[in-house]
């Protein structure tokens, strides 16, 4: 993403006992159709689809089912701006009619995501994976890999989703709610020698967990 080339073009922070990759996820593996299955995680080296606790919907809700009918279909434009959408059109976190995360201390002005005809696609809604993750996880903006749910919606029922903020009043997920991975359920090929969306030049081997938290907010 653009506003990703500040980064270092490799990222790694060695631990004391490295977690290696066990499976090759690139920037291919985000491509065709896919769902957005929603999994219970706060941690990227164990995350795994056995977590999934739901998926998202056409209109960017999280849902919690077993129906596959009621999961999105979405698709990861090539082109720029490389923005996710679905059948109901682009999807942002940046609607201002969507609802705000009031519970959080940092990200009370963030609102939800949400999918529809009426958003404009911008490089920044862009969400991508990062090469070397075990499985095509999803993250946004700089590095943000985890998400904020208020709960598991009951079957039947819906919640929003927001990005996770924290800073060092809030260093967790907000209190009460549920920290979340997305990740990218391939259920349509690519068409052929289809181009690959460009995403960041950083790849994971054994990176500490603070790194795909986004930054850390200020103040």
């Amino acid at each position: 993403m653009p506003h990703l080339n500040t980064l270092t073009t490799f990222l790694f922070l060695a631990l004391s006992s490295p977690i290696v990759a066990q499976a090759t996820v690139t920037q291919a593996s985000l491509s065709g159709l896919g769902q957005i299955w929603v999994l219970e995680s706060d941690d990227w080296r164990t995350g795994n689809p056995s977590q999934r606790v739901g998926c998202l919907t056409n209109k960017g809700r999280f849902v919690n089912t077993e129906n596959e009918k009621e999961c999105g279909v979405f698709e990861k434009l090539t082109d720029y701006p490389y923005t996710i959408e679905s059948t109901e059109g682009n999807c942002t976190f940046n609607d201002e009619k969507s609802e705000r995360n009031r519970d959080s201390y940092y990200g009370k002005m963030d609102h939800a995501w949400t999918c529809h005809l009426g958003v404009v696609a911008d490089v920044y809604d862009g969400l991508y994976t990062v090469d070397g993750f075990n499985y095509p996880f999803l993250c946004v903006g700089d590095l943000t890999c985890y998400f904020d749910a208020p709960h598991i919606p009951k079957p039947g029922k819906s919640a929003p989703l927001w990005q996770f903020r924290w800073g060092s009043l809030q260093r967790g997920i907000t209190p009460g709610h549920v920290m979340v991975q997305l990740m990218w359920h391939r259920v349509g090929e690519p068409k052929r020698d289809a181009a690959v969306a460009p995403g960041p030049r950083i790849e994971v081997s054994g990176v500490v967990q603070a790194a795909l938290k986004g930054q850390e907010i200020k103040g």
